[in-house]
């Protein structure tokens, strides 16, 4: 399984003429691939919308880039976007598949940056104490870039409330398995935001 991390940045002020559309733009948003959830970013950069799509194989993920690059407008919004981030990714040996359901309506997406060769490490210390921490509080997915550039491992965490993330986070640190031990020692960068399902997205 691939998975595909479609950041679409609008213009400012554009969210009234954007939201009215972004329902068919998730609902053909790939030509190979299956739509898994839509979000809206709440706390981090604004006016940022998240789209994750699955794909059975790379040939997939690669036919559906090839018809991103000779698209107009693929999104059906062109006219008001600013950006537009496309990333592949890898899930980790211990991640779940991806159902949809309604697990949210908040998603924190958490994005470390590795050092060179930095993933083995890293996703050996998580195995240790991953079924624990899905425990506390269910992981969706723990997956890892395959495209060129610094590698990423992104975890998306859902949560029903903030404050059920901040009891979940407590408890994991008092346990000392959050953060996992030696988990971070090939880590570079780490940013976390706060995405919130839209209505039309299958994760909710």
């Amino acid at each position: 399984m691939i998975y595909d991390l479609t950041i679409l940045a609008l213009l400012p002020n554009t969210l009234g003429a954007v939201m009215p559309v972004l329902p068919d733009t998730y609902a053909s948003f790939s030509s190979t691939g299956k739509p898994l959830g839509a979000f809206a970013c709440e706390f981090g950069t604004l006016n940022r919308f998240a789209f994750l799509t699955a794909y059975d194989d790379l040939d997939a993920l690669m036919e559906e880039r090839a018809r991103l690059m000779t698209a107009d407008d693929p999104y059906r919004i062109g006219t008001h976007l600013a950006a537009v981030t496309n990333t592949a990714f890898k899930p980790l040996s211990f991640a779940k598949p991806i159902v949809p359901g309604a697990y949210g309506p908040f998603y924190e997406f958490r994005t470390y940056t590795l050092a060179p060769n930095g993933l083995a490490e890293t996703q050996a210390a998580w195995a240790k104490i991953i079924d624990r921490r899905h425990e506390i509080s269910p992981l969706l997915t723990n997956m890892a870039s395959i495209e060129e550039g610094p590698q990423k491992m992104v975890h998306i965490w859902p949560y029903q409330t903030i404050e059920s993330r901040m009891i979940a986070r407590i408890q994991a640190g008092k346990e000392g398995i959050w953060p996992p031990p030696g988990g971070s020692g090939k880590l570079t960068n780490l940013q976390s935001e706060l995405f919130i399902a839209t209505a039309f997205s299958d994760l909710k």
